[in-house]
C-alpha cells in the first residue's frame, strides 16, 4: 500500500491540526468545562476541522463534495466565532449575551443565498458543488465574514476597560491579533477571487493556513492566562485544611516556608515550581498540593505576592529606580513588574512610592 504524499501546505495543516488537538486536550484537563470554556472549545474544534479538511481533502476524491463543504464551512465559521471570542476575551467574567450569537446565522444565510442563486442561474447540484457554486460560496462567505468583523467595531465600549483587568494587556493584544488575522484571511480570499498579483488557490490555502497557525501559536503562549483552571479542583483544594496534610506533607510545608522566608528563592526571576520540587526532593504534584492546602494559594500567587511585599518596602525605604526595585525582588522585566504590582496593590509602583514615601524635612542651618 502506497503512503500518501503530502504537499508543504498540507504538512502545515497537519501541524495546525495537532496544535488544535493539544489545545483542546489541555483545556479539557485544566479548564472548567462550563460556560466560559465552551466557546474556546468550539473555536479550536472548528479550527481543527479546517486544518483537517485542508490536509486531507486532496486524498479523498470520493468525498470531494463533502470535503469542500467542510473546508468552506469551518474556515468561514471562524470569523463569526472570532467575534464571540473577542467579546468574551474583553471580559473573562462574562460570556457573550444570547443576542450576540446572531452572527453565527450569517454563514447558513450565505449558503442559502448561494444555493438559491446557483439553482436558478446554472445547471448545478448543491450535493455535488460545481465551480460556479464554489465561487459564489466564496464570495458570500467573505461577505459574511466581513459583516461579522464589523460587529466588533459597533461595540464602542468593548475595549474600554480591558487593560484595567487582570492580564488585560495580554488579552488586549491577543484580541487585536485575532481581529487582524481574520482580516488578513478575508483579504487573502478576496485577492484569490479577484486574481490579484496572480494569487491562486494554492497560495490562498497556504496563506490561510499560516494565519491559522499564527493564532494557534499566540493562544498557546497565553493559554494559562486565557482559560481558567478547573474550579472543581481548586475548590476542593481550598476546602482542605492543614490538618488534612500528613506528617510528611507538613514537614514539606515547613521546608517550603524556610525557602521562602529565609532563602527568599522568589528573588530569582526564573525560579519555577520544578526548582522548588527539586530543592525539596519531592514531586511537583505533591508540592502543588501542599502549597494549595497549606498556603491556600497557587505557586505563582505566593511568588508574586512576596515579591511585591519586598518591592513595597524598597520603594518606601530607598531611592532606587523602579526598574532596579523590580529586578531586585525577582521580576525579569519592568512591564511585568508594573503589571503584577498594579494587580496586587491597585496602583503603579510610582504611585505607591509617591503616596507612602516618608519625606524627611530639611533642617536649615
Amino acid at each position: 500500500m502506497d503512503m500518501p504524499n503530502f504537499t508543504f501546505p498540507e504538512i502545515l495543516s497537519l501541524i495546525g491540526l495537532t496544535q488544535c488537538i493539544y489545545l483542546l486536550v489541555h483545556m479539557f484537563m485544566r479548564a472548567s468545562i462550563g460556560r466560559r470554556s465552551f466557546l474556546p472549545l468550539i473555536y479550536f474544534a472548528v479550527l481543527g476541522a479546517a486544518f483537517f479538511a485542508d490536509a486531507l481533502s486532496a486524498h479523498f476524491d470520493a468525498w470531494s463534495g463533502g470535503m469542500f463543504y467542510l473546508r468552506w464551512g469551518s474556515w468561514f465559521l471562524l470569523p463569526p466565532l472570532s467575534v464571540l471570542m473577542v467579546i468574551q476575551m474583553a471580559d473573562l467574567n462574562k460570556v457573550p449575551a444570547l443576542k450576540d450569537f446572531w452572527v453565527l446565522l450569517l454563514l447558513p444565510l450565505s449558503f442559502l443565498l448561494s444555493a438559491l442563486t446557483v439553482d436558478s442561474a446554472f445547471e448545478c447540484s448543491v450535493r455535488y458543488p460545481c465551480e460556479e457554486l464554489q465561487d459564489l460560496l466564496m464570495v458570500t462567505g467573505v461577505m459574511a465574514g466581513t459583516i461579522s468583523l464589523l460587529v466588533i467595531f459597533s461595540k464602542k465600549d468593548l475595549f474600554k476597560n480591558v487593560k484595567k483587568q487582570k492580564f488585560g494587556q495580554e488579552r488586549y493584544w491577543l484580541i487585536l491579533a485575532l481581529i487582524f488575522l481574520n482580516a488578513l484571511f478575508l483579504c487573502a480570499i478576496f485577492a484569490k477571487m479577484s486574481g490579484f498579483a496572480g494569487i491562486g488557490t494554492n497560495e490562498m490555502v497556504l496563506a490561510r493556513t499560516v494565519l491559522g497557525l499564527g493564532f494557534v501559536y499566540l493562544v498557546s503562549t497565553s493559554l494559562l492566562r486565557l482559560f481558567p483552571q478547573d474550579t472543581s479542583r481548586s475548590t476542593s483544594s481550598s476546602q482542605a485544611s492543614a490538618e488534612d496534610l500528613s506528617a510528611e506533607e507538613k514537614a514539606l510545608a515547613r521546608k517550603i516556608e524556610d525557602l521562602l522566608d529565609l532563602q527568599k528563592v522568589y528573588h530569582e526571576p526564573t525560579y519555577a515550581r520544578s526548582d522548588l520540587a527539586r530543592e525539596c526532593e519531592a514531586s511537583e504534584v505533591l508540592v502543588s498540593r501542599v502549597i494549595n492546602v497549606h498556603f491556600k494559594k497557587s505557586f505563582p500567587q505566593i511568588m508574586n505576592e512576596r515579591r511585591i511585599e519586598d518591592a513595597k518596602r524598597l520603594l518606601v525605604e530607598t531611592e532606587a529606580a523602579v526598574k532596579t526595585v523590580g529586578a531586585e525582588v525577582g521580576f525579569n522585566s519592568l512591564p511585568s513588574f508594573n503589571r503584577v504590582f498594579k494587580e496586587v496593590t491597585g496602583e503603579s509602583p510610582g504611585q505607591y512610592r509617591k503616596r507612602h514615601k516618608i519625606r524627611v524635612p530639611r533642617v536649615r542651618p
